[in-house]
This record gives C-alpha cells, sequence and structure tokens, in this order.
C-alpha cells in the first residue's frame, strides 16, 4: 500500500506552502441566513491543491463548506475536501465514493483535515497529515474520497452526534457537486480508524433518521474506541492520556451544560485553557503519563455521574446498521481493550447488524493503522463489488 500511494504523491511534483490557518481564512465564515437551508447543501466551495505530506496528490480536489448540525441539532457550518481522480473511471458502475475519516483527535481547526492537506507539514502535528498516505492509496484505486473536519467549527473532539452529522451531510455535498462528476446513486463506503472509526461509527449509527436517501455499502471501523469510559480508564496514566484530556474537554466544549469544567481544579482548568487549541501531538507530548485525577476536585473522576453520562452519551452506540461493518482491532491494542472491540461486536450482532471480525495477534494501536488497512480497503472494494460480505455474528 505504501509503495503505491507514494508513487501517485510522487508524480506530482514540488510541495505547496504559505495556506493561512482556518482561523484567519474566511472561507470557513459561513454566509448569512445559512441556517435556514437543508442539511448538506453547499455553501462555498473553492479548488485546492490537495498534497500528502506536502506533496502535491495529482487529482483534482475542492473544499465544500456546507450546512450541518451539531450535537445539540443546531446548525453549524462545515468544511470537507472532496478528492477526484483525474484518470477516467474504468470499473463496473459509477467510479466509488469513501467517506474517509481522519483521526482528528484535537482541539483547534489548524489540526482540521481540510487545512492538513492542503498545509502539509505545516499542520504536522494533526494525524490528518499523516493519514494522507491512506486517502492517496484510496485515490490511486480509482475512487474518489471525501473527508470531513467533522470536529465542527468549535473543534469539538468526542462530540459524537456532531461528527455522524459532519460525515453524513458532508457526502451529501459531494454527491451534490457538480465538478466532482458523482451522482446520489454511486457506491459508497465509509471507513475510519480510532477516532475516525468514532466518527464513521457514529455517521452509521445516525444514518438511517438523519440521511435514509444515502445508500451505504460498507462500514470499516478498526481501533474503535467504542466504549469512551473505558477506554479513558485503560489509557490513565499512560503515554495516551493527553487523548483523555483532549476528549474531555471537547465534550466539555459541545455540552456546556454538563458543567464538566467544574469537575477540574483551578489549575486543571488552567490546563484546559492551554491546550484549547492543540492538535493530537501537542496532546500526547504535554500530557503524557499523567492522570485525570491530577487535575480534577474528585480522586476518583470517573466515578463523578456527570463525567460518565457524558461519555456513555458520546459513545458510539451499537445498533441494526444498513451496511456491512468490517471491524478490525489489535489482540494488543495499548490505547483501546480488545475487551472493548468485543463487546462492540457482539452487541452490533445482537442488533442484527452483519459483521466481519479481523483480530491482529500482536499488533499495537498504532500499528495496526497501517496493517489493518489493506484488509479494510479489500472490503469495501468487494462491497463496491456486488460481493456478499462475510458474516462472523453467525
Amino acid at each position: 500500500m505504501t509503495a503505491l500511494s507514494a508513487g501517485l504523491v510522487a508524480a506530482a511534483g514540488p510541495a505547496v506552502a504559505d495556506i493561512p490557518a482556518p482561523s484567519q481564512d474566511a472561507f470557513y465564515q459561513p454566509p448569512a441566513g445559512y441556517e435556514a437551508q437543508p442539511d448538506g447543501t453547499i455553501l462555498r466551495s473553492r479548488p485546492v491543491t490537495a498534497t500528502a505530506l506536502s506533496v502535491p496528490i495529482p487529482v483534482d480536489s475542492w473544499q465544500l463548506l456546507y450546512k450541518s448540525l451539531d450535537s445539540h441539532r443546531v446548525p453549524v457550518a462545515d468544511v470537507a475536501t472532496v478528492l477526484v481522480p483525474r484518470t477516467p473511471w474504468t470499473g463496473d458502475g459509477p467510479r466509488p465514493l469513501v467517506s474517509y475519516q481522519t483521526a482528528e483527535d484535537s482541539l483547534g481547526s489548524r489540526c482540521a483535515p481540510s487545512y492538513a492537506l492542503t498545509a502539509g507539514l505545516g499542520a504536522a502535528t494533526s494525524n490528518a497529515a499523516s493519514e494522507s498516505l491512506m486517502i492517496a492509496y484510496l485515490l490511486s484505486r480509482g475512487w474518489a474520497v471525501v473527508t470531513a473536519d467533522y470536529e465542527g467549527p468549535e473543534s469539538e473532539f468526542l462530540a459524537g452526534p456532531q461528527a455522524g452529522y459532519a460525515v453524513l451531510d458532508g457526502i451529501r455535498a459531494a454527491l451534490q457537486f457538480g465538478p466532482s462528476g458523482l451522482s446520489p446513486h454511486v457506491p459508497t463506503g465509509l471507513w475510519g480508524y480510532s477516532g475516525g472509526a468514532f466518527a464513521t461509527a457514529w455517521a452509521a449509527h445516525l444514518q438511517q433518521t438523519h440521511a435514509p436517501e444515502l445508500g451505504l455499502d460498507g462500514i470499516a471501523l478498526g481501533g474503535l474506541p467504542a466504549d469512551l469510559e473505558a477506554t479513558m480508564r485503560n489509557v490513565d496514566g499512560g503515554y495516551g492520556f493527553g487523548l483523555t484530556f483532549g476528549g474531555v474537554t471537547g465534550i466539555d466544549r459541545a455540552y456546556p451544560e454538563m458543567r464538566l469544567s467544574e469537575l477540574f481544579t483551578t489549575d486543571g482548568r488552567a490546563a484546559m485553557q492551554a491546550s484549547s487549541a492543540a492538535c493530537t501531538v501537542d496532546l500526547i507530548a504535554t500530557y503524557a503519563f499523567r492522570s485525570l485525577r491530577d487535575y480534577t476536585v474528585d480522586p476518583r473522576p470517573f466515578d463523578v455521574p456527570a463525567l460518565r453520562d457524558a461519555l456513555a452519551e458520546n459513545s458510539p452506540a451499537p445498533g441494526t446498521l444498513s451496511a456491512p461493518i468490517y471491524s478490525y482491532h489489535a489482540d494488543g491494542d495499548e490505547l483501546v481493550p480488545v475487551a472493548v472491540h468485543d463487546d462492540f461486536v457482539r452487541q452490533s450482532c445482537a442488533a442484527g447488524s452483519t459483521v466481519q471480525v479481523v483480530r491482529y495477534p500482536g499488533g499495537s494501536h498504532n500499528t495496526t493503522l497501517v496493517s489493518g488497512a489493506p484488509g479494510a480497503i479489500d472490503f469495501l472494494a468487494a462491497r463496491f463489488a456486488g460481493r456478499a460480505a462475510v458474516d462472523d455474528c453467525v
């Protein structure tokens, strides 16, 4: 996979630079009255040069500003990047579309995929910059890709409904965007790993009620933190604790009425403010091997009802989904316990979903991002080809 995607990228030539951050870019500001538009309506568009690690990808790409909803169903304007290969599609039927969710895992708009894909290494502390190679590989298959800034304009890390609505409305926008050459009836798949799987699972969960007209063919979920409380308890005190700190901050930002900030000490609230625009690497580097109790009034913060309720409300609920699931996970995942994966699969099967399960013995959370990708892509290819899905629930 790496060689193919690198070849696609290397063919493009030198990198572009000096892209303004979203907070300084008027494109990200919605026009007056946008709130009255249907969800998924394109409010503004522009062509961009998408990059993988600062090297331009030789495809047609655009940024779309579109109307969506936050976790309270209040209108917001989100941004998605649409990428379409320039080579003609030679497969059966129309060109497929993959909605790829990066592990945004951040608290600032400079960490968003739309910025990372244009600024490249200028956004190097964002997971989206490194995951651009995954996007390049999907494009090398001839598939179109849409990737949304699913945390929304306020960077609401781990706000589940916000993420799901943004993904679904980003697909809607991509399918109605004439220059993309796509149509409402193209084969469509969802894929994400870790935080990207979180957004993917929420989109799949909300699809039948929020966007029932979208026909999903397959849903690939890797390293999914399906149970936020169990995942956060697991990483507490470990190198990945910054993701917990950022996640609680993001949920507090999305749900101020839950008053989660009141659980924190004065120093804890100061840390929240200091990290208010932090990207993934910033969070991990700053808070490695710390514990949530270092920042809270109660020494057992995960037992506080307000926090437990907030985490439960934003954990992606298993259900009967409209498309087959491909769920893959490392047995040795140090961030998301494999038991969390197994519980999600068990509940999804009980709800009537079709689930193919792949476990990676000896793998870690980070290595399985790469080693698990070929299987996820093969799963999507099989769905686009109309082949029957494997069902490990039976």
